[in-house]
């Protein structure tokens, strides 16, 4: 601030004086304020080319060590393809040297033969029965198969519902009935004359009847166990009912 010096000659100058360092003052507070503005602005600038800088410096050496880092896998890469192929010359080598091994002789497994084969020789009461029941028998058609030629000879029951045939009242051809069956002793004889028996096993020969029944030896029974029941069954001479071709 400028001094004010009394004047006793004349009071406008020092008014005057007053005025101009009031003036100067401002422009001064003015002008330190741009320079303080101008200051930040240069070091703000200053950080951002600083970072800008560093960020630049970090992403070569990024580059740098990703280069290395890829060499580096390269490299490891080719050594273990080189190990590979010397692991795989090496076992071709030894393959070589060693001799195989002659073909061991494969054991024939033995087979047991069958050596009883027979036919049940029905009475003559049995075979005329079962004639008898065979010739009674009708065929059992489809309702209208005279008449409509799609119709195969598959029996199907009648399921009309005005089907007179259904009830048992009218129609050609006759129903199935419990009447038609044959009698208890000659059911599920098997065309040899004898009843079909499952076995399993060497125990369930004990119980049999050789004159009557036939065993059928079960599909899950393996050639050793087969080979027992062939050989009690040929002792026993019992008939076997589904022999191999390798048992006949």
């Amino acid at each position: 601030m400028a001094k004010v010096v009394e004047n006793k000659g004349g009071g406008g100058r020092k008014v005057k004086k007053i005025k101009k360092a009031e003036e100067s003052g401002k422009e001064r507070k003015v002008e330190s304020r741009k320079v303080k503005k101008d200051k930040a602005k240069r070091e703000e600038g200053r950080k951002e080319r600083k970072v800008e800088r560093e960020r630049e410096e970090s992403g070569k050496e990024r580059k740098v060590e990703s280069r290395k880092v890829k060499k580096d896998k390269a490299k490891r890469e080719e050594g273990r393809k080189e190990r590979k192929v010397e692991k795989v010359e090496r076992e071709r080598e030894e393959e070589k040297e060693v001799e195989k091994p002659r073909d061991v002789e494969k054991k024939e497994k033995v087979i047991e033969k069958i050596k009883f084969h027979a036919k049940r020789i029905l009475d003559r009461k049995v075979f005329s029965l079962i004639y008898r029941k065979k010739k009674r028998k009708p065929k059992f058609l489809r309702q209208e198969f005279g008449k409509l030629k799609r119709l195969k000879e598959k029996w199907r029951r009648p399921r009309g519902i005005d089907s007179k045939k259904r009830v048992g009242k009218r129609g050609k051809g006759k129903l199935p009935k419990i009447g038609y069956k044959k009698p208890e002793n000659l059911r599920h004889l098997h065309p040899s004359g004898y009843r079909p028996i499952l076995i399993h096993n060497v125990k369930e020969l004990e119980n049999l009847d050789p004159k009557k029944e036939a065993i059928v030896i079960a599909s899950a029974v393996g050639r050793r166990k087969r080979n027992d029941i062939i050989r009690i069954a040929n002792e026993k001479k019992i008939a076997i009912l589904n022999p191999k071709l390798s048992e006949r």
